[in-house]
């Protein structure tokens, strides 16, 4: 699909992640509805109870901070047509009188948002599994769950709670659209779901692949260069990137990415470093400096759901890859070496660094070049433009 759908007298209520955090799959998706389909993206707080962590405390601390500090908010450069809404909310959205309070903030912040405003047609979309108390409440003709994660199988929440949620949210849409083919069969009630799965900026990691440049932090970090990018969560096999680095110490481990973990827990050898976070404009001029990308992640009831964007950012600097097997990465079984334990994983890496076949490098490129996050924003488009009509 490559034609552009003509402008429809319409606009879309987004409930997702913070569009300044961290690179993600609806913020890639959406942007490409931008200038002409008006976002009103509504900075919504998690469903996880904040606890005493160093990562917890920044966040709310940022979040305090950007609720005291409007006149900031108001001076960001934002996109045409892009508009951000961060109202106050109480954390600890799991207790049903805070999920009421937060939802009477949200919609009278909307109401007062489109008062004075020329008036179009509502559609809304969410990643948030829990908002389904506000689906019906906004004048939205077409709603619509993006559902990118199973949230109940991420540390910290209460499963059976977060399941309750997930459910009744699917029951109230109009629409599931789904990053993983798991999760477009997981707990649907029988609603058919849409699989759209992940796509990649490609010009944005495969324009600087060629570049020579090497970035300070690793000048000096020896080759050959293993590399991993994006959030250090429990979900990363660390043991198993901590034994593969023990067993070869003639290799380098880079991680680049926030930690959500505590020190205790990452993995320590003179071979294994940590830059920390890079913004997602630099992530290619440091990124094409590896020789091998990993996607070390454990295989438990949360990974079978996840699409790693990271898989096709690293075909797009033609970079070979080794995962462990989850399932939308095994799809790429041809292109891909999968392991699963340390031995399998280091033989997998050695086969990487003697790869000599430019048309491998090629082939991968090729996969990411035809799968652009514009080409998945209009096959979304079509899908809500039939559904007006």
């Amino acid at each position: 699909m490559s034609k552009r759908i003509a402008q429809t007298n319409y606009e879309i209520i987004v409930f997702s992640d913070e569009w300044d955090g961290l690179p993600f799959s609806c913020k890639h998706l959406l942007r490409h509805f931008l200038p002409d389909v008006p976002l009103i993206w509504i900075e919504t707080i998690g469903l996880r109870s904040p606890k005493l962590s160093l990562y917890d405390i920044n966040r709310a601390v940022e979040k305090i901070t950007g609720w005291l500090s409007k006149t900031q908010i108001r001076q960001r450069v934002l996109p045409k047509n892009l508009y951000i809404l961060d109202p106050f909310q109480m954390p600890y959205n799991q207790v049903g009188i805070v999920r009421k309070f937060n939802k009477q903030i949200v919609v009278r912040t909307l109401k007062r948002f489109r008062h004075g405003r020329s008036k179009r047609e509502r559609v809304l979309i969410t990643t948030w599994p829990f908002i389904g108390n506000i689906v019906g409440s906004l004048d939205e003709r077409l709603s619509i769950y993006y559902r990118i994660d199973d949230f109940s199988e991420f540390p910290g929440v209460r499963k059976h709670f977060v399941r309750q949620l997930e459910n009744e949210l699917i029951e109230k849409v109009d629409m599931v659209v789904a990053s993983a083919e798991n999760l477009a069969q997981l707990g649907t009630n029988g609603k058919p779901a849409k699989y759209l799965p992940h796509g990649v900026d490609f010009q944005h990691f495969a324009a600087v692949a060629k570049e020579s440049n090497e970035q300070a932090a690793l000048q000096n970090i020896p080759a050959p260069r293993i590399g991993f990018f994006g959030l250090l969560n429990s979900w990363i096999d660390l043991d198993l990137l901590y034994q593969v680095a023990i067993d070869h110490p003639e290799w380098s481990f880079i991680l680049i990415g926030p930690s959500q973990l505590s020190s205790a827990v990452v993995p320590k050898a003179p071979n294994i470093h940590f830059l920390g976070p890079v913004s997602y404009d630099e992530l290619p001029m440091h990124a094409r400096h590896f020789d091998v990308a990993l996607i070390p992640f454990k295989i438990n009831p949360l990974t079978i759901s996840v699409n790693p964007l990271k898989l096709l950012e690293y075909f797009s600097l033609g970079l070979p890859v080794i995962s462990t097997p989850l399932p939308e990465v095994t799809k790429y079984k041809d292109h891909v070496l999968i392991a699963s334990n340390p031995k399998t994983f280091g033989d997998a890496i050695q086969k990487a660094l003697g790869e000599t076949d430019q048309n491998a490098r090629i082939s991968r490129q090729r996969i990411a070049k035809s799968q652009s996050w514009s080409e998945k924003s209009l096959e979304l488009r079509s899908w809500i433009e039939a559904a007006l009509e």
